[in-house]
């Protein structure tokens, strides 16, 4: 009778969490996208959980939050272009997020009872990320990822995202310092170990294939290759589609299961799985990209999000208003000021010259939700944060996503005013 009562409140939940899931995207829709999907997923989560109408619960639905977590950090890690490590725009980046990192921490000293440098480090940490998954659609359609803004904000959101998974391995694991920096330093070994690996199979076998048709005469290698494309056909895409993606799962869900023997966050494992993914498909991301945003955003990643809304203390963030504007403020002192200053008074190799660029790159790179979400959940389970100030973090992170891009619009307009009236004083 007891297992009949959990698995009735269990199924009660998953469908006021997959109707939430449902509701976000045309609650979106129906504003003009001005409300970002993440927020209302969150919002959404408040509604229906403990802190609200009590709907839904967590409980033995941790699983389907964990597999969320694991798939929005193996999209984040796939998004990174190896090549976009290298150079001085990212080499600056770097830079700017390690003064970040270092002012956050002294702001957490400020305000952490008893001054504990562990505690001011995992605050630091989410008060130093940039949300480059959630803004890589807004820009990607206003068209701005081709111009400088958009190429400074892909090395400012690289930077943003892996640096504080790095920073998580290392500082809020229940390992040392040092230990937790040679598990991540073997993490990196080995998703390059998988990805060169791999990439030297498919070479090989593209070698073996070019040498059993080399020969043949042209005509007859274009026949090869047209019955072969034929053959794809008729078997049909989606058998080798469903090949591949339970692969991307076994290779995601192995390394966090690797995470987690070393005691270490499974981000980290879910971040090297995207990463390692990028390594071996190159430049061909597409299709695959594809694929990943399927099988992550039509049901992981935002339930993920709908059941971190269900966390959220409510009465904390009611009793609490000025913490959650005092920490809205402190991204952005923490995370957008040095990287305005950085365009400001740096060569940084952005070409991002124009004073109201430079104020959109400091405010894109200051939404960080995720990451946000991620570090707070690690802190309060490790008690390095309490459960309320966990939950003043997360709705000021939501403040972040929502009003930071909101702003930067509003910058564009008023740039476009501004232009239109020289034109007309000057006609």
């Amino acid at each position: 009778m007891l297992l009949m009562e959990i698995s009735s409140s269990t199924s009660v939940s998953l469908f006021w969490i997959v109707l939430a899931t449902l509701v976000a995207p045309a609650i979106g829709h129906a504003t003009r996208r001005v409300l970002p999907e993440v927020v209302l997923l969150l919002g959404l989560g408040v509604l229906i959980g403990p802190s609200g109408l009590q709907l839904a619960g967590a409980t033995n639905l941790e699983m389907l939050k964990q597999l969320g977590l694991g798939l929005l950090f193996l999209s984040a890690g796939y998004e990174i272009d190896p090549n976009d490590l290298v150079g001085r725009r990212t080499r600056s980046a770097a830079l700017t997020w390690l003064v970040c990192l270092v002012i956050g921490f002294g702001v957490g000293m400020l305000i952490v009872p008893g001054h504990r440098w562990l505690n001011a480090a995992a605050l630091a940490i989410a008060l130093g990320s940039t949300a480059l998954g959630t803004l890589m659609p807004i820009l990607r359609e206003q068209g701005v990822l081709d111009r400088p803004l958009g190429r400074a904000f892909l090395a400012q959101g690289t930077v943003g995202e892996l640096g504080p998974v790095a920073a998580m391995a290392i500082l809020l694991s229940s390992n040392s310092p040092w230990v937790g920096a040679l598990v991540l330093i073997g993490f990196g070994v080995l998703t390059a170990g998988l990805a060169l690996g791999t990439r030297h199979r498919m070479r090989r076998a593209a070698h073996r294939v070019n040498d059993q048709l080399r020969h043949l005469s042209e005509a007859e290698r274009q026949d090869v290759y047209q019955r072969v494309i034929d053959w794809f056909i008729r078997t049909g895409e989606h058998r080798l589609t469903q090949g591949t993606m339970r692969t991307i799962m076994l290779l995601l869900t192995g390394l966090m299961a690797l995470a987690a023997l070393f005691d270490v966050d499974v981000a980290l494992g879910a971040f090297m799985a995207g990463l390692c993914l990028r390594l071996i498909v190159g430049d061909h991301t597409g299709p695959l990209e594809e694929r990943i945003s399927v099988l992550g955003n039509s049901f992981f990643i935002p339930v993920f999000f709908v059941m971190s809304g269900m966390g959220i203390a409510l009465d904390a963030v009611r009793s609490s208003p000025l913490t959650v504007v005092a920490a809205f403020f402190a991204v952005l002192v923490t995370r957008g000021l040095p990287v305005w200053l950085a365009e400001r008074f740096t060569s940084t190799g952005s070409g991002v010259a124009a004073g109201a660029e430079r104020a959109k790159l400091a405010l894109y790179s200051s939404a960080g939700l995720p990451i946000i979400v991620a570090v707070t959940e690690v802190a309060v389970s490790q008690e390095l944060m309490p459960a309320s100030l966990g939950s003043c973090l997360v709705a000021a992170g939501a403040l972040t996503v929502l009003v930071f891009p909101l702003a930067a619009r509003g910058l564009d307009r008023a740039a476009r005013r501004t232009r239109s009236g020289r034109t007309g004083r000057a006609l």
